[in-house]
């Protein structure tokens, strides 16, 4: 089991004003990125196209409007695609080393939703809200403190 999670909102005690701004970077270290401000939501996903798209079971993302996320988007190599529900969807990643950094849908502009594995301190703060596609996740998972969704609900 995963440690014990809660939802990240304004008045989280791991998300503070100190914490202004966060950075983050690919595994080469090519890309780096800053964001400013406080998180718009945290989500944890099962879904099919996250799987594949991480080449992991789940995967964990936090979502900033894209006004507060800085990088060099040249960098950034992107792969663009239909999902099974017929959405697109925008994966930008690292062109030299394949680092998964950030992806983007029309549904949810003008947010983007940066890969919590790429920030380097989330474990210091990161408390996923929501749980999405639950109805593939693996029966061994359990993550306690999150709002399950058997699809997506946003």
């Amino acid at each position: 089991m995963l440690h014990k999670t809660r939802p990240l909102t304004q008045h989280s005690t791991k998300w503070s004003a100190s914490m202004a701004s966060r950075n983050g970077h690919c595994l080469c270290g090519k890309i780096s990125f800053t964001f400013t401000g406080q998180p718009v939501r945290s989500t944890i996903c099962h879904c099919s196209n996250c799987r594949n798209r991480t080449g992991s079971l789940f995967s964990a993302h936090i979502w900033f409007s894209a006004d507060q996320l800085s990088t060099d988007w040249q960098d950034c190599a992107q792969y663009s695609f239909e999902t099974p529900a017929g959405r697109m969807m925008t994966n930008y990643f690292c062109r030299d080393c394949g680092t998964n950094l950030f992806f983007r849908t029309p549904i949810a502009d003008p947010l983007i939703a940066v890969c919590a594995g790429t920030l380097d301190d989330a474990n210091d703060w990161l408390s996923p809200g929501k749980e999405l596609f639950c109805r593939n996740r693996p029966d061994f998972l359990s993550i306690d403190g999150t709002d399950p969704f058997d699809t997506q609900p946003f």
